[in-house]
């Protein structure tokens, strides 16, 4: 049984089919008889209708021969002629060419079995049908791989110069300070000829969206990084979040029965280490310079000589992976102004206990505890309600200690006033500094709800003196109920 495949017997050249052996014979039978006179009329005659039956029959013999159609091994239909099929085919190559601009070739095996089938009959339309649907065509093309895994096909070797210098021009920067010194692809970007699929064949810039996951040129400007979850993209399917991208089966070998299949393409990412020269401007630190004064309380300070930040050039020599530095080295620095030391006069002398021990209430215009905010051994002091803006007073004249921020306290200050402390929490303004000496009944602060607080209002404590006429700790000296500096 003979085989013909479209891809190795070309149309018009497959042999011919001559009459038997036995025909033959008889035909030159006849003619050496008849030439030579031994054979009467009569019985060249019935020799004649012998070899007109006998040729009849044998031509009745051979039509039952015909051609069955396997398309990748599965029977599709039977014609009469090769030529038929052959011909199809090649219309069809011709046509997929013209509508992609390439040379195409059936990716599929297509062979031609004669075949002995008394009163088969042929079924070109049905064939050609199966063919039109089932038959697939590959072109010659270049395959990218990444550290040696194939990757996508594209359609020249100028291609793969392309996503290389794409893929570094986006992040190499240069101008505002810096230049890049070098960039390099961290994994290695081959190229070699192959076959595929014509509608899996991308463009330089596709194939640079899928390295980086960069679709837009406002990620491009930030150097956004991919998604660090790998995507699978089957069949012809595309990936979200990205440009519509075909995929497909590519081979690596002229003949696809000699490559694997490659059903689900990965997502590749790359990475792109570059090293860049930067050149910036940095401030110096003023150093600060104390001069101890027994004639200022240890509270008070003042400067004498102001501080200035010098300024300095440094050259760096910056690593980054796809834009994000990694890696920092100093390559050289010139100053460009020395800074100026300050120079700070520090009291330490005692702070003098100046309160009467008699308090005001610390509220302008008076307000009313919040209920269940009393003194107890939960709360160290009362929660006096005032809208934002309240003046809030010095309950008796003292020294300011601090006067500052912190977390749950928000703006607050503490006054010493000699065998006792005072303390005004949440304030929306602090209006005295450290050393200042007040008088009682001074407006000190503005009344607020910053810090830990549900709403503005004045938490004031009183606490105990231990003895040492300094505030070291928050908790160092004992609070006391306030209100028994209140009670008529």
């Amino acid at each position: 049984m003979k085989k013909w495949s479209v891809q190795m017997v070309p149309a018009g050249k497959r042999p011919k089919i001559r009459g038997s052996i036995f025909t033959n014979s008889i035909s030159k039978l006849l003619k050496s008889r008849f030439s030579s006179g031994k054979v009467s009329r009569l019985s060249f005659l019935v020799l004649v209708v012998c070899t007109v039956v006998l040729s009849l029959g044998m031509h009745d013999y051979l039509s039952n021969y015909v051609y069955v159609v396997k398309l990748n091994e599965r029977e599709v239909g039977i014609v009469k002629s090769a030529k038929e099929v052959e011909g199809f085919i090649a219309h069809l190559t011709d046509r997929c060419g013209n509508l992609y601009g390439m040379t195409m070739k059936p990716a599929a095996e297509v062979l031609l079995i004669k075949e002995f089938r008394p009163g088969a009959k042929p079924t070109i339309n049905e064939v050609q049908s199966e063919i039109r649907q089932q038959l697939t065509f590959t072109t010659d093309a270049y395959v990218i791989t990444v550290d040696g895994e194939p990757f996508v096909a594209v359609r020249d070797e100028d291609a793969l110069d392309l996503v290389v210098g794409e893929l570094k021009s986006i992040y190499t920067t240069n101008g505002y300070g810096t230049k890049t010194i070098t960039a390099k692809i961290d994994q290695e970007l081959a190229i070699e000829p192959g076959t595929a699929d014509p509608e899996s064949i991308l463009e330089p810039e596709d194939v640079v969206v899928l390295l980086t996951g960069i679709t837009s040129q406002e990620d491009r400007q930030l150097a956004l990084l991919p998604p660090s979850v790998d995507l699978l993209v089957q069949g012809n399917g595309s990936a979200p979040g990205y440009y519509d991208l075909p995929f497909s089966i590519i081979y690596l070998s002229e003949d696809p029965e000699e490559t694997a299949d490659l059903p689900v393409i990965k997502k590749q990412n790359v990475s792109v280490t570059t090293v860049e020269e930067a050149v910036v401007r940095e401030e110096i630190p003023f150093e600060v310079e104390y001069v101890y004064n027994d004639q200022l309380w240890v509270v008070q300070r003042e400067i004498t000589v102001e501080g200035e930040e010098g300024l300095k050039e440094v050259v760096y020599h910056l690593t980054r992976e796809n834009g994000v530095e990694v890696d920092r080295i100093k390559v050289r620095e010139e100053i460009i102004s020395e800074p100026v030391t300050q120079v700070e006069t520090v009291g330490t002398a005692k702070v003098p206990a100046v309160g009467t021990g008699r308090f005001i209430w610390p509220v302008e215009g008076g307000g009313e505890i919040t209920p269940g905010r009393g003194f107890s051994s939960w709360h160290t002091g009362i929660d006096i309600h005032a809208n934002t803006g309240t003046n809030i007073l010095a309950t008796d004249s003292g020294v300011v200690w601090f006067s500052g921020y912190g977390g749950p306290q928000g703006n607050y200050l503490i006054l010493y006033h000699g065998s006792f402390w005072t303390l005004y929490l949440h304030n929306s303004q602090n209006l005295v500094k450290e050393g200042d000496a007040v008088q009682q009944g001074d407006i000190i602060a503005k009344a607020g709800s910053t810090g830990r607080s549900t709403g503005p209002h004045l938490h004031f404590e009183v606490r105990l003196d231990d003895g040492t006429g300094e505030w070291l700790t928050y908790y160092q000296h004992t609070p006391i109920d306030p209100l028994q500096f209140f009670t008529p």
